[in-house]
């Protein structure tokens, strides 16, 4: 039985640009060591880490100006399905900055406005790969919703793809978090500080991350996973368990950007292959350490990713 179809929707893409330099300065002139530009945005992450694995992900997304023709140039040079809607706000530019010591900036552009049309096509064009899908399409929805659409945007969206039969994941944050969070999603991941905004408290441990996950399914998701950095994550698999953890081995690090996005890289193809339990979440956590090993963000290696698989740490926890 074929895998089953990945489509990765990103509502709000970007360009990526990664700057080294010695050390940064604020309110001073800083001159970088080197640069480097990359189709970025959550989704275009999901969608390299699912490619990297040797799936065949679909790439649909907002696309404006020569930045835009440039992501749609280097996703397609990756050997991925690319579906964009033109619009005539042109694409963001993200900038990470890494100085000497490893320390990580990210300075993040917000996305240009979109038109109801716009908006009313993405949706067309997402149920039109759904239901070209020769298998059961799982749908991931990555990054914040579109300038002038509101987190509805991301409700209609899992709505409509619910209803031609796709699974949907999420990954998500602040308005578009909480919306996506009670429309029903299959499947749920969010970082430590995401959780925290969308539970209205703090998450000090991995048991209360549990817990957090917990009441993410109480509220509507199928399941949740809650990354905590090195720490590795927690997933609650459903409503009714199994509760686990994983923890990746310790490493040095280039930079972490990315991580969440290629761990639920790791997460679609392992639904998409019928993958479950342990299998499922080996797989998807060693996809965000070997993310945390790249030359840029999600650009991981499938060689380095089964290395680590055996390396992750797994507990499955009473329930």
């Amino acid at each position: 039985m074929p895998d089953a179809t990945i489509i990765c929707a990103s509502a709000n893409p970007a360009m990526d640009r990664r700057v080294h330099m010695k050390s940064l300065a604020i309110g001073e002139i800083n001159r970088a060591q080197s640069a480097q530009g990359f189709a970025g945005g959550k989704a275009a992450h999901v969608a390299m880490a699912a490619r990297a694995l040797g799936a065949r992900p679909a790439w649909i997304g907002f696309l404006g100006g020569a930045i835009g023709q440039e992501c749609a140039r280097q996703l397609e040079g990756l050997d991925m399905e690319v579906l964009s809607i033109p619009v005539v706000a042109s694409t963001r530019v993200n900038l990470e900055v890494i100085d000497s010591a490893g320390t990580v900036t990210e300075i993040l552009e917000p996305g240009g406005a979109t038109t109801a049309q716009e908006r009313n096509e993405f949706i067309q064009k997402c149920l039109q790969r759904i239901r070209n899908a020769s298998a059961g399409a799982v749908l991931v929805i990555s990054g914040s919703p579109p300038s002038g659409g509101g987190p509805e945007f991301y409700t209609s969206l899992i709505d409509a793809a619910r209803a031609a039969g796709s699974r949907v994941f999420v990954d998500s944050s602040g308005d578009g978090l909480r919306a996506s969070a009670t429309a029903s999603p299959e499947f749920l991941k969010i970082n430590r500080a995401e959780a925290e905004a969308l539970l209205g408290r703090p998450i000090k441990d991995g048991h209360e991350a549990v817990h957090g996950a917990m009441e993410i399914i109480e509220n509507g998701a199928g399941s949740a996973a809650i990354t905590l950095g090195a720490d590795g994550l927690v997933w609650v698999e459903s409503k009714h368990g199994p509760v686990w953890s994983a923890r990746p081995p310790r490493m040095k690090v280039i930079s972490a950007v990315g991580s969440g996005d290629s761990t639920l890289g790791g997460f679609a193809c392992a639904a998409a292959r019928g993958m479950i339990g342990e299998d499922a979440l080996r797989l998807a956590v060693a996809c965000g350490a070997a993310n945390c090993l790249a030359d840029a963000p999600a650009r991981i290696d499938r060689a380095t990713v089964e290395s680590l698989i055996p390396q992750i740490e797994v507990q499955r926890h009473a329930f």
